[in-house]
Parts: C-alpha cells; structure tokens; sequence
C-alpha cells in the first residue's frame, strides 16, 4: 500500500472531523507551519520479494508567504454543552480484612525451673531483620482517586476507537484517549491511556482497560460500554468524564477519504504492514520520513500498526493524526457548514454530543494555539510490566507517577511554552543533513511549540556535522526553545546581527539531527 493521492473531492468536507474531535481540538486554530504550503504524492514502492518496500519521502515545497488569520466571528453560541451524569462511588471499596489465624501451642510437661547464679548484661541490642512484605496480586477493588476538582468551563471527552460497532458486546477498544478542553486557559489537553493497562472496572473486577467498553454492554452497565469505560478511569485515575465520542475503522477510513486525505508530517519510519507475510512478494511497506499524503486506508494502517514499535508509539501516532487534522480543517466559515456535515456523516460515528454542544465549542476553538494542545501519555515510565496468574502480560499503573501526568493536563501554560510566541520571531530552517525534508520535519514540531517558521529550505552546504542557530535579531525565548526541541549545544548558537535579514534566526540542520529521539 502506498500514500493514497488527492481525490478530486471539494473542500467542502475539509472541515469533518470537526464533528468528531471539535469536542477534543475545540474547532479551528492557527497552523503551526507556515512555510508549508503543499504537498505532493509519494510515489509507488516496488520491490523483490527479498527486499523491503520503501515509500519515498515528498519533495521540499518552500514557503508561499506568510499566512493571515480570516476575522473570528465575534458572536459566540448561547449553548452550554450537555454533560454525563459524573460517577460517584455508592459504597468504600476499600477491602475488608479477613480474619487472620493465629496458631496456637499445646503446652507438654512442665520444665524444671533454674535459678541463674550470674546475671550477664548484654553489650549490645541486636536490631533484628524486618521481614520482606510482598505485595499481592490485586484482587479488591481499590478505593477510588480522588476525583480532580475542576470548573464548570473544563470539558472532558472521551474519544474510543473500536475495530467494529456491528458487535459491541464483544469488542475491546482498541484506541483509548481524553481530551480536556480549558476554556479559560484557551488550551487542550490529550492523554492517551495503552490498552494493555490493569484497571479495576466497577460492577466487574480487574481487567485490562480495553475491556470495560464490551463489559458495559454484556452487564447492562447503566449507558452501556462508553459509560463504564469512562467511570473506570474515573474510578482509577480521578479523571471526570462528561462526554464521549466513538468511532470504527471503517467509519475512520471514510472520514479521512471525505476530507481528501491527510497530510502527515512522518518523523521516524514506520512498518504499515500489520503482520510479517501480509505484504507477499513485495515484503513489508515502510513508510520513510518526511511529509506523506494519506488517503483513509493508509491512515487506518498508519495510527493502527505496531510493526517494530510498541503501544506507547502508536498512541503518539495517535494524537500526532488527531492534530494535523485539526490543523487541516481551520476556517472560520466552518459553523456553517457543520449541520450538514453533521447530517452526511451519522452513520460514520457516534457520541452523546449534540449538534448544539459542537457549535457552542467553535468559537473557542477559533482562539486555540497550536503551542496550547498538549500531547500526554500513560508510556512505559508510569507502569510495570506483570503477568497475571492466566499468563496475561498487562502493565500495573505506577499511581504516583500517573498522578503527575493527569496533574500536567491541567496546569496553565507556562512562560517557557508561551515565550517564543510572545516574541513571535521569525524563524527559517534550512537543511543540511543530507537527508531529505529533515527541514519540514523539524518545521512541524517546532510550528507545535509556537515557533514561526517563515521558510524552508536546503542549505549551502549539503552536509554539516552539528546543527547550527544564528541569531540575527535578539529573540532570548526562541532561542532557548530551539536550542532545546533540537539538542544544540551553546558553543553552536552564533550571534550574528543583521538588520537586513528577511528572519530572525537561522537553523541549519546538521547531520546530528534526530527527529525519532
């Protein structure tokens, strides 16, 4: 399989995805990279059978000027979004001790009793070993997290990828993510949970999280699978839920292919063949780095796949998908084509949202930044691999850790992730690492952190060692962002005054640049 190519569709579906994840991305935003206009088409892989199929990276397009905000809409809906009932534990979960059994001695006959004729006094107190305490398998139901005190103007959805809706009794989800939506802070939160995690679920027991979506629907859980599932991460995380969004491969497939497809900015390769033989002759398809158009099936395989890679990989692929779709469908004239959108699509999804409660969240969206979506993850640092006494291999939530990560999904933007964009520099990126479109790889990441990125390009010289900033106007908070997102070493930052200079600083990428760190 290869990057599907444009389809001759008009952008009039540009905005789609709106309806499922405007509750997740609040709507439209300012894209993060301005020097990248357009992309082309990969061109088709071949192979021999002993070979592997690459997909080649797109040609570098430079920048077509700078890119200017439509007015936002100043009329702001009256609709306040309808909310799930929130869980709230009915009985302590906390385990009961059970009786514990003291052995008891019968006595045999009496010792002779001796009277010590030398009293010793001990030189030393002999502290003995403690016992080592091993922890159980759990087995009770835990007593709940606390549940995170939040404000009527945060939003908490949750969005489930399934393979099928046509079976839902028997259907684990296979894509678990929360989105928070702060309208006070204008910023967007995404925590992405590995489906492999042990969670206790209520009104069933321990499992794996990927299972209480089926569960709810098997035990006739009040609001079926999406309500258990969002109650059980309450229940472990203390992360209220107030609204969800489900949708199936197929459903995703045909929502991508009404959009046009997508354009993916690929940082590391990536195996699109889901399992070794599937590819046949031609072998496995990967795809290589740099800026590939995806069509509805090369997207499924692309957020799906865990070819060389792991859980934690595909949930970043995830979110990476989620957000340069948002950044696709920006336009302000979006809330009137949203009813129809609405309509055409019904039968793609499903959620518990109103067509009202998506168009109360536009105008937010219009305000939200690019450096104010934050990518959060449930990764290997924050469980422990176990396998259960049916050989399951799942990971136990390291609770302390975990309860850091959901801490950082609602701190206000900090002066280190708002500085650069205060400064608002302009910044080009010119690449030298002989490898190519490194340069609109490193323009997407930092476009995320709220850098302007004004142009891209190669360098003069095909090949540098180390990765260069030069600094012709002063832009402190920039520069400390770049030298950080790209690893620059302080003896590389040159200071260079130029008054005459279209930018303000210049990044030439040498061959020490590694996106897939």
């Amino acid at each position: 399989m290869m990057c599907g190519k444009r389809s001759g569709r008009k952008t009039w579906w540009q905005p789609l995805l709106l309806v499922l994840v405007a509750s997740i991305l609040g709507g439209c935003g300012t894209p993060p990279v301005s020097g990248v206009t357009a992309v082309a088409t990969s061109p088709t892989a071949t192979a021999t059978p002993t070979q592997t199929a690459t997909l080649t990276a797109l040609p570098t397009v430079k920048a077509a000027g700078t890119w200017t905000p439509s007015p936002t809409p100043t009329r702001t809906p009256s609709i306040t979004p309808t909310r799930r009932p929130r869980y709230t534990a009915t009985a302590s979960l906390t385990p009961t001790a059970s009786a514990t059994a003291t052995a008891s001695r019968t006595p045999g006959p009496p010792l002779p009793t001796i009277t010590p004729t030398l009293t010793i006094t001990p030189s030393a107190t002999i502290t003995p070993t403690p016992t080592p305490t091993l922890t159980p398998t759990p087995m009770y139901s835990p007593t709940p997290m606390p549940t995170v005190a939040v404000t009527d103007n945060i939003l908490h959805v949750l969005l489930i990828g399934l393979d099928s809706t046509q079976n839902l009794n028997g259907q684990n989800s296979d894509v678990i993510i929360v989105g928070i939506l702060n309208k006070d802070t204008k910023q967007v939160s995404l925590l992405s949970l590995p489906r492999d995690l042990w969670v206790y679920i209520p009104t069933y027991g321990w499992n794996r999280i990927n299972t209480a979506h089926k569960y709810g629907y098997r035990t006739g859980y009040p609001g079926g699978g999406a309500a258990l599932l969002a109650d059980t991460i309450t229940v472990n995380f203390g992360i209220p839920i107030d609204n969800w969004a489900r949708i199936d491969f197929q459903g995703f497939s045909r929502v991508v292919d009404e959009l046009g497809g997508v354009d993916m900015v690929v940082a590391c390769p990536v195996n699109l063949t889901f399992q070794a033989g599937e590819g046949g002759e031609e072998g496995d398809q990967i795809l290589q780095p740099g800026v590939h158009h995806m069509d509805g099936a090369t997207a499924l395989r692309y957020v799906r796949t865990r070819r060389g890679g792991s859980d934690f990989d595909r949930a970043r692929r995830q979110q990476q998908f989620l957000k340069a779709v948002w950044r696709q469908t920006k336009s302000p004239d979006l809330v009137l084509k949203i009813p129809g959108l609405w309509s055409a699509l019904k039968d793609s999804y499903q959620t518990d949202l109103t067509l009202g409660d998506v168009l109360s969240l536009v105008p937010i969206g219009l305000e939200l930044k690019s450096q104010r979506i934050r990518s959060r993850y449930i990764g290997q640092e924050h469980t422990i691999d176990w396998t259960n006494a049916d050989g399951w291999r799942v990971l136990l939530p390291r609770y302390d850790e975990i309860a850091k990560v959901v801490a950082s999904l609602y701190a206000p933007p900090s002066g280190s992730e708002e500085g650069a964009a205060k400064e608002e520099a302009q910044v080009e990126i010119l690449n030298g690492t002989g490898l190519p479109q490194r340069e609109l790889i490193a323009a997407d990441l930092l476009g995320w952190r709220g850098v302007t990125v004004s142009h891209t390009g190669p360098a003069d010289e095909p090949t540098v060692a180390q990765t260069r900033i030069i600094v012709f106007r002063d832009k402190p908070a920039t520069v400390a962002l770049l030298m950080r997102e790209l690893e620059v070493a302080e003896e590389n930052v040159v200071q260079q005054p130029d008054p005459d200079q279209a930018a303000d600083i210049r990044v030439i990428l040498g061959a020490d640049y590694n996106p897939c760190k």
